[in-house]
Formats: C-alpha cells, sequence, structure tokens
C-alpha cells in the first residue's frame, strides 16, 4: 500500500518528535527530519493532525508529563527540566493550560480518584 508524501512525510516528523521528546525542539528540526521545509512541513503537519508540531509536541510533553507523575515521584521541577520545558513556571503554565489544573493538583485528584478535567 502506497501512502501519499505528506503523511510519510508527517509520520516522519512525529517518530522524530517521539524520539527526541525530551530535547530541546526546534521547527527547523523536525522539518529536516521530515525532509521539507519547515514552513510547508508545518501546513502539512496541521492539515494531517489539526495541530501545529509545536502544539503537537507540547501535548506529547504534557502526557508524558503525566505518565512521569504517576510512576516515578519525581518533583516537578525535575519533570521540567527532563522534558524540555524552560523551567518549572513555564511546565506548570502549558500544564495548567493543557489539563486545567496544576500538577501538583494533577497528582493529588488522581491519588483520590478524582480526575483533573
Amino acid at each position: 500500500m502506497h501512502t501519499n508524501p505528506a503523511a510519510r512525510a508527517v509520520e516522519r516528523g512525529v517518530d522524530y518528535i517521539e524520539a527526541n521528546l525530551c530535547e530541546p525542539l526546534q521547527l527547523s528540526a523536525i522539518a529536516e527530519a521530515a525532509c521539507m521545509s519547515r514552513f510547508h512541513f508545518a501546513r502539512m503537519f496541521r492539515e494531517q493532525t489539526g495541530l501545529s508540531p509545536m502544539e503537537y509536541l507540547r501535548m506529547r510533553r504534557i502526557e508524558r508529563a503525566r505518565q512521569l507523575l504517576h510512576a516515578d515521584g519525581q518533583r516537578i521541577g525535575q519533570i521540567a527540566s527532563e522534558l524540555g520545558f524552560y523551567d518549572q513556571s513555564h511546565f506548570v503554565r502549558w500544564f495548567r493550560r493543557s489539563l486545567g489544573c496544576t500538577p501538583s493538583a494533577y497528582l493529588q485528584d488522581a491519588r483520590a480518584d478524582r480526575p483533573c478535567q
């Protein structure tokens, strides 16, 4: 089965994001991994996924943060650093925007079996 070139490029970009989730990533590096210009890649990515590449990256990092909060018992600052956020407050801001609560409130709610959202 032949996949269209845009879908293959987006898949290469997603694979690159997944492999480098904890690294500082820029659109140009993701697009390069997909073998496209960053503008063309960003347009194709949005058409295929409904998200910009950077929105997708943040979403995946927040998903990974949720896993780390449950599994590792790491401090929030450690998770922020590990996942490539600028600092803890940057991480907390994006976490709150994505899930509607802070990481510590999320963890307390999860322990009480009450989802944050």
